[in-house]
């Protein structure tokens, strides 16, 4: 066993424990010095900045996710800084006083934090820091020069905390990161619920009429067809209580699309 760093970041109400792990080997040690146990349904929650014109639907969305992860005893893994999707799962689970596991995965040198790196000024190769978004009950910082480079190890981490359980990863927006992330989880046969009407990849994967059979398109707007796609990926009886949000009347539905079989990591 390493002698791998650890620390607690002390944000203003809460102190998080984080792990800075050197090698994607390393993982299942970091998981395991954070405390987090596996065997979790997983889901891996993707995208960027939020578009304003879609902002509404896509933040009634990632309440619908977060209510979602709660009631289903789930782990969400996403970016972990405060901007955009990464910053909005946050904000959710603190604002439904929800207690899922939120881990946030990011390069170490994008990241800043209370008496940690500052975002105020740009680094030298020209990138600025992020602030971590605080209500996360988890981070891991990882190696990397480049947004993306954290890609695998969300793939690994979904792998390690969904062992005896499935993942999926849900895409809201999102650009070529999230393209990225993509790509990993369907090479490693994770399903992809790409939510549209949130803007960018999200709706190209809807019109993409031959995306790959792992990758399901539901809209945004609609609380159940996101809670069938999620247990359907997750292979979890539909009979289990979930208690989404009351639909908005008199929305056109995007048609869905669920594989029959998806029950994969």
């Amino acid at each position: 066993m390493i002698n791998m760093r650890t620390q607690k970041i002390c944000f203003a109400d809460r102190q998080t424990p984080c792990v800075f792990p050197n090698e994607r080997s390393n993982l299942p040690q970091a998981i395991s010095e954070l405390q987090l146990k596996s065997r979790y349904p997983v889901i891996v929650l993707i995208g960027g900045e939020i578009d304003k014109k879609q902002a509404a639907v896509t933040q009634q969305a990632i309440q619908t996710i977060s209510r979602i992860a709660q009631d289903l005893s789930a782990a969400v893994i996403c970016g972990g800084t405060d901007v955009g999707v990464m910053a909005e799962i946050g904000q959710a689970r603190k604002l439904n006083h929800h207690d899922f596991p939120l881990v946030g995965i990011v390069p170490e040198v994008f990241a800043a934090w209370p008496g940690g790196p500052q975002s105020t000024k740009f680094l030298w190769w020209g990138k600025e820091r992020w602030q971590l978004e605080p209500h996360y009950s988890h981070f891991i910082l990882v190696p990397g020069k480049l947004f993306g480079d954290e890609s695998p190890w969300i793939g690994d981490a979904a792998t390690i905390l969904s062992e005896g359980h499935s993942s999926v990863t849900i895409l809201i927006n999102g650009g070529e990161v999230s393209r990225k992330d993509i790509d990993w989880s369907v090479k490693h046969g994770r399903p992809v619920i790409a939510l549209s009407r949130t803007g960018r990849l999200a709706d190209e994967l809807l019109r993409d009429r031959e995306r790959n059979k792992l990758i399901t398109v539901v809209p945004a707007n609609s609380d159940q067809q996101i809670l069938k796609a999620i247990q359907a990926a997750l292979s979890i009886d539909e009979k289990k209580p979930v208690t989404p949000k009351v639909e908005p009347l008199n929305v056109f539905q995007d048609p869905i699309n669920i594989p029959s079989q998806i029950g994969v990591k």
